[in-house]
């Protein structure tokens, strides 16, 4: 492994870290109204909210994505081997990566117009459906993850690149992310089971250049 590949693993589990902590900072201080909130939970999220603290926590969220975005497109370049099966895996987390973002940045835009228009008269029934747009946009995302979470443990099996525990991990965590979209209702847990993958995801990154020099060095001493 060449020291710029070792580099860029290293910032692929940063960005894939920050992108956790940027996010659960961005929920911890945005208050949410989720489908089927009451009518005093959407009035004091959307309505009575300080502005300041709901557009501070959309940009939070905004930066969070194209860290996200960032980190997808350099995981895509390091798992991408040199057969037809890396490749078409690689490509497909590339897309994946993208649409993510793109719906992610689009429901944000969508969330902060309910907010605005929220302080400035809007009827309740207005704001509550276009914060509606932002939760199911929000939901279908979780299913475009899935796609990135599923095609990231195979690039990582087919490249033998991740360890086997955390491919096996992605493909459970995939399937359930897509399987959980139609449940928008619920809320998102199947998110911090995603985190919890992306967590060591990033962790496992930050570790390749380590374990790839001490696949060396065993090598070396076995032919010494």
């Amino acid at each position: 492994m060449t020291a710029a590949s070792r580099r860029l693993w290293l910032t692929a589990g940063w960005l894939v870290l920050g992108y956790v902590v940027l996010t659960l900072v961005s929920a911890a201080f945005g208050p949410n109204a989720t489908i089927g909130d009451t009518k005093s939970h959407v009035t004091k999220a959307l309505v009575t909210s300080s502005m300041t603290t709901v557009f501070a926590s959309g940009y939070v969220e905004f930066i969070a994505a194209l860290v996200f975005l960032v980190g997808g497109l350099l995981i895509a370049r390091l798992l991408r081997g040199s057969g037809d099966l890396d490749g078409w895996l690689a490509s497909i987390i590339t897309a994946a990566a993208i649409i993510y973002t793109a719906v992610e940045v689009a429901a944000g835009g969508a969330g902060a117009a309910a907010v605005y228009n929220g302080h400035h008269g809007a009827p309740l029934a207005v704001i509550t459906t276009v914060s509606d747009i932002r939760n199911v946009a929000f939901s279908l995302s979780g299913g475009v993850a899935g796609l990135l979470t599923l095609a990231t443990a195979a690039a990582g099996r087919a490249t033998r690149l991740l360890p086997r525990w955390l491919s096996y991990g992605g493909y459970v965590v995939g399937v359930v992310l897509i399987a959980a979209v139609p449940a928008a209702e619920t809320g998102a847990p199947q998110v911090l089971l995603w985190f919890l993958w992306l967590v060591a995801l990033g962790v496992t990154a930050l570790r390749v250049p380590r374990r790839n020099a001490s696949a060396v060095s065993s090598a070396v001493a076995a032919t010494a």
